[in-house]
């Protein structure tokens, strides 16, 4: 049997038709910017998240850029992030000529340390910019006190939170703004690229609107320089098909992790962190095990297909070195990303897949050359 790590076939043969209408209906009304596509899923994504307002842009790539330049970060400011977040946060920094500033995970989970965050402030310090990494969501209270008392924007990347919430509350609503990609892998995916950003701030939301098509205010009036970044009406036409099942899809994702959490309990290995006031979406099912890669190679000859997200920190790739040439000692982070593995976690993920993944795990760490089974701490 052969399990992949995702299989967006699976999805697509149930909602194709319903997006064809869609496309169908769009290509006889053929208004493909700025229509009422984009409009009506800015609406109805403002409500899902309880923000008063969305702007839809072309990627999170792109809705990181805009954000940090929509709350004033520019040439010379710094930008607090984490080391183990995808490329794309550091880009965006790096894109407006701002110095990032990468800080060390926490030891007991995912998020950035605050202690290490508040060590790193300077005057020159604009913006934190958190990411909720796989789905589910940082400890947010300390971090938005620091941001509180230290007069910085927090931006959250939540490209992997669609609907994941805090304290009952959904993620992207608690800093200035809330950056999601909605690419072809996200719990709420376009068939292409795509994004969007969430902001109660009516400030923000004019720079935005004017960012993402070239400064403009009206028709040829610039009034800054922006960006060609606007969501278009086809991909906004497959989000608004997708976005009411979201809730549905997660709670599946939900319950094929409850089920790996209770089989893997006495293993070798450190599971998500369950709390009862972060509610995950689990785009991905990381685990942490020293036996990550034996255990990679086993389930992979078993037709088990695995990721790793990420692989190498920020400050070890080579554009870190090209371009700030500083070395960097962050250990958590680093032993991180040589111990994490993702899990097939998809919601059409089959009960009988989901069992012969459990069974393999099991399997491999039944294998007497493993050190005696302890209970890990959990995340």
């Amino acid at each position: 049997m052969r399990i992949p790590l995702l299989d967006l076939r699976r999805e697509l043969h149930i909602i194709g038709p319903a997006i064809q209408a869609q496309w169908n209906h769009l290509l006889s009304h053929p208004q493909f910017v700025n229509g009422e596509q984009v409009r009506a899923f800015e609406a109805e994504m403002a409500t899902f998240l309880g923000v008063p307002n969305v702007i839809g842009v072309s990627s999170g790539t792109e809705a990181l850029i805009l954000s940090l330049a929509a709350c004033g970060v520019a040439e010379g400011d710094e930008v607090i992030l984490p080391a183990n977040a995808f490329i794309a946060a550091l880009e965006a920094v790096w894109w407006l000529k701002a110095r990032p500033v990468l800080v060390d995970i926490g030891s007991g989970d995912f998020g950035p340390d605050p202690h290490q965050i508040s060590q790193r402030l300077t005057r020159r310090t604009k913006a934190l910019l958190v990411v909720h990494l796989y789905g589910t969501p940082i400890d947010l209270d300390p971090l938005l006190d620091l941001c509180h008392s230290s007069h910085m924007h927090l931006i959250e990347d939540c490209s992997h939170a669609h609907g994941a919430s805090y304290k009952q509350r959904r993620v992207g609503s608690f800093g200035s703004v809330g950056c999601f990609s909605a690419g072809v892998v996200k719990n709420l995916a376009a068939l292409g690229e795509a994004g969007f950003i969430a902001t109660s701030d009516a400030d923000i939301v004019r720079r935005l609107t004017r960012l993402r098509e070239h400064g403009q205010e009206g028709k040829n009036n610039h009034l800054c320089y922006g960006t060609n970044g606007r969501l278009d009406e086809l991909q906004a036409a497959v989000l608004r098909v997708r976005l009411p099942s979201l809730e549905t899809r997660n709670a599946r994702r939900r319950e094929i992790a409850h089920r790996y959490n209770e089989a893997f309990a006495a293993l070798d290995m450190v599971l998500p962190r369950e709390d009862s006031r972060q509610m995950s979406v689990y785009h991905q099912y990381v685990i942490r095990t020293p036996h990550r890669d034996a255990l990679r190679s086993t389930l992979q000859a078993q037709g088990i297909e695995t990721g790793i997200h990420y692989p190498t920190p920020l400050h070890l790739q080579p554009a870190w070195q090209t371009h700030y040439g500083q070395r960097l000692a962050l250990p958590h982070s680093e032993r991180a990303a040589q111990e994490i593995l993702s899990l097939p976690i998809f919601p059409e993920l089959t009960d009988e897949e989901v069992k012969t993944v459990i069974t393999q795990i099991q399997a491999f760490f039944q294998d007497t050359t493993f050190p005696t089974l302890r209970r890990p701490e959990v995340r």
